[in-house]
């Protein structure tokens, strides 16, 4: 069914606004739905940049071919070259703004005390966290599949928490490229609007399982690691209620 063109901008019209691949008429209106949203175009503007930056750094690896992957065997050095290459295949095949995000997951080296994570969640909350029609791929109406979908993907079965006693229900959920590893996010949302994303990915070797906390661009994380799977929660919550959701959200993973 054709879409009006007087409906509000879905998240493949930015995108494709992004990348230049609008028709005239549709990118007229997405310019003027960017003028009365001036959040959004300037985090349109910031994928731009973050795009050109990127290739920009990373163009020397352009022509990259099938002899540049290292063999299986050599686990430490694919490790060590895989920003690289993944790089090289980003530019090699075209893909654009749309990819950004996936671009960055993969690239994202952890570090052995799980800092990167905290660059993560907040990302991850940042860009989804006002989508209003595209939040999640999988909605809470398909509770069951979502979590069977990401528990298989990340190699870790899990059931999604219940936060209604702390006035949080769940939104759905997404796969997120994490470490450079299939991760996978779960988003809950109260009555007010206020949302709240949490992070599942492997473990890249942290061994710190106390509460971190992080704060950055009014975004407030707090992230542990328990054996292979290293969690985030995100939000503009206030500290102490996102404490409280992190320690309900804990105690859930640890009866599992």
């Amino acid at each position: 069914m054709t879409r009006p063109d007087t409906d509000p901008p879905t998240e493949d019209d930015l995108n494709a606004y992004a990348d230049g691949r609008l028709d005239a008429d549709r990118e007229a209106l997405v310019r003027a739905y960017l003028l009365d949203h001036p959040e959004l175009a300037r985090e349109i503007e910031s994928w731009r940049a973050n795009e050109a930056a990127l290739f920009d750094t990373l163009a020397g690896y352009g022509f990259a071919t099938a002899a540049d992957i290292p063999e299986r065997s050599s686990s430490r050095r694919w490790l060590a070259n895989w920003p690289a290459i993944a790089a090289a295949l980003l530019i090699a095949f075209g893909l654009g703004s749309g990819a950004g995000y996936a671009a960055r997951g993969v690239l994202m080296q952890p570090g052995s005390e799980a800092q990167w994570l905290d660059v993560a969640a907040r990302d991850v909350f940042l860009t989804y966290v006002r989508e209003v029609r595209h939040p999640v791929e999988v909605g809470a109406a398909e509770r069951d599949h979502l979590v069977t979908w990401l528990g298989n993907r990340i190699e870790k079965p899990f059931t999604a928490p219940s936060l209604a006693d702390l006035g949080f229900e769940l939104v759905g959920g997404r796969l997120l490229p994490l470490g450079g590893r299939p991760g996978a996010m779960l988003m809950y949302e109260n009555p007010q609007g206020d949302r709240a994303t949490i992070l599942l990915a492997r473990n890249a070797g942290a061994r710190d399982t106390a509460f971190q906390f992080s704060a950055e661009d009014g975004v407030n994380t707090f992230r542990w690691v328990d054996g292979p799977i290293a969690y985030a929660i995100s939000g503009f919550l206030d500290r102490g209620d996102l404490e409280d959701i992190s320690r309900a959200v804990y105690a859930h993973f640890e009866t599992i």
